[in-house]
């Protein structure tokens, strides 16, 4: 088989539609990116109609994107009843930040020989020249930090385990957009991506790899309590939480 054949072959094995240009790659970007952004939230009808319009496309492709985003985690889809944001299970939030945590925790182990000093220099710069005092830039912050995710997972020299922390990106970045609404867990997590940048510049693979378990720990933490307490908040935004069996 071909590189060419090769790629389409991997693209597909990641559920992203084969040509990029095609139009159901077009519905699918869309769709995910408003799910993603909490522009549509838990619970949430997916409005294909208005997809179908605002992109011009017929329904079919709407329909194999809807489909897809399903098959990852993202729409319920129910018979008779329509087409949903899938709801925010907290049994599969802290599962997915169990399972993150001891993968990236192992990945920063093997990072630490791999890294070279001048890119974690750059790195803690960085993260020291951000604001974290007064009227902060939590998305500044944040997406420093996820400059040490990253780093983490492009230098642990394992691309079988790289891409396994890949795959569940898309859910992090949903749940990211929710803990940027939580000052306290913006600061708390700057602080810890500075921890584990000083680990990795020690080359102390050990204490690097703790320091990735507590952060997604706490992380983890910092989201539930969140979630559960606006749920119950008539005056929050709406949220629907379920809880798993």
């Amino acid at each position: 088989m071909g590189a060419h054949g090769t790629r389409r072959n991997a693209k597909r094995a990641r559920g992203i539609p084969a040509e990029a240009g095609s139009r159901t790659a077009l519905a699918y970007r869309a769709i995910k990116e408003e799910i993603l952004g909490n522009v549509l939230h838990a619970g949430d009808a997916v409005p294909m109609e208005r997809f179908v319009r605002e992109l011009r496309l017929s329904r079919t492709p709407v329909r194999e994107a809807i489909l897809q985003l399903s098959k990852e985690g993202f729409i319920d889809v129910r018979p008779r009843m329509g087409t949903f944001v899938s709801h925010l299970d907290l049994r599969q939030i802290q599962e997915m930040y169990e399972v993150r945590s001891l993968i990236e925790g192992h990945a920063a182990r093997l990072a630490t020989e791999l890294i070279p000093p001048q890119t974690l220099a750059a790195l803690e710069d960085e993260l020291r020249a951000q604001k974290t005092e007064g009227e902060i830039d939590a998305k500044a912050i944040s997406e420093a930090g996820q400059n040490v995710h990253r780093l983490v997972v492009n230098c642990c020299g394992n691309r079988v385990l790289a891409q396994m922390i890949l795959s569940l990106q898309d859910h992090f970045t949903r749940f990211r957009k929710l803990s940027l609404q939580i000052p306290e867990k913006t600061l708390s997590s700057h602080r810890e991506h500075l921890e584990i940048v000083a680990a990795l510049k020690c080359g102390d693979g050990g204490l690097a790899e703790l320091l990735v378990h507590r952060h997604h720990q706490h992380a983890a933490q910092y989201l539930l309590e969140s979630l559960l307490r606006r749920s119950s908040d008539a005056d929050g935004p709406r949220l629907t939480v379920a809880v798993g069996d």
